[in-house]
């Protein structure tokens, strides 16, 4: 008979934000107008929102709680390091022109240093938002109905949290962004 494995014989214990998927590649354009794929992004971080800059609905809050969780983000010295992205994918390509992106980013505050607003064509737009699960259907006023998810991707290119917007606290999404830095870390980011 052999002896029972200690947990240091049978490796690191499983993480608490188990991979959910692999992370969609993407390839928009940027509120610079600079081509952007989510493969160009190795190696880094990401929390993915979705919204639409004339959203009357849950889109304002989405990106208030991501200013929140970028705020966090700087007072907690995570910026130094350049391995960690904010990305909000437009879910209305026909009005959201990277213009327009930036203006909205304007409005909210966001630093482009370490937040990226998308866009691009229809149909890379609607191939994308397929892609990572997500649905609009427009609605009668012009606005588009969609969920309110917020993705985690770490730097392996995987999903490891869906954040539902009534369920995201920007403490809880820093502590995520640490863990999956630290698993990085101890993986050698290979």
């Amino acid at each position: 008979m052999s002896p029972a494995l200690g947990a240091t014989e049978m490796g690191p214990a499983p993480s608490r934000l188990a991979v959910i998927q692999s992370a969609p590649d993407f390839d928009l354009t940027t509120h610079n107008g600079e081509r952007l794929r989510r493969r160009d992004l190795k190696n880094k971080v990401c929390l993915v929102s979705f919204i639409f800059t004339t959203c009357n609905g849950t889109c304002p809050a989405t990106t208030h709680r991501m200013v929140q969780v970028e705020d966090a983000l700087k007072a907690a010295g995570m910026w130094k390091e350049d391995n960690v992205q904010l990305l909000s994918i437009t879910l209305d390509p026909a009005r959201d022109t990277p213009e327009k992106l930036r203006h909205y980013m304007q409005l909210y505050g966001a630093d482009d240093t370490h937040w990226t607003f998308l866009t691009g064509s229809a149909d890379r737009i609607a191939q994308t938002i397929a892609a990572w699960g997500m649905w609009t259907k427009p609605m009668p006023n012009g606005q588009i109905d969609h969920p309110s998810r917020i993705y985690l991707v770490d730097s392996k290119s995987q999903v490891r949290e869906i954040y539902n917007l009534s369920f995201m606290d920007p403490a809880w999404v820093v502590k995520d962004i640490q863990l999956l830095l630290q698993e990085s870390k101890k993986l050698g980011n290979k």
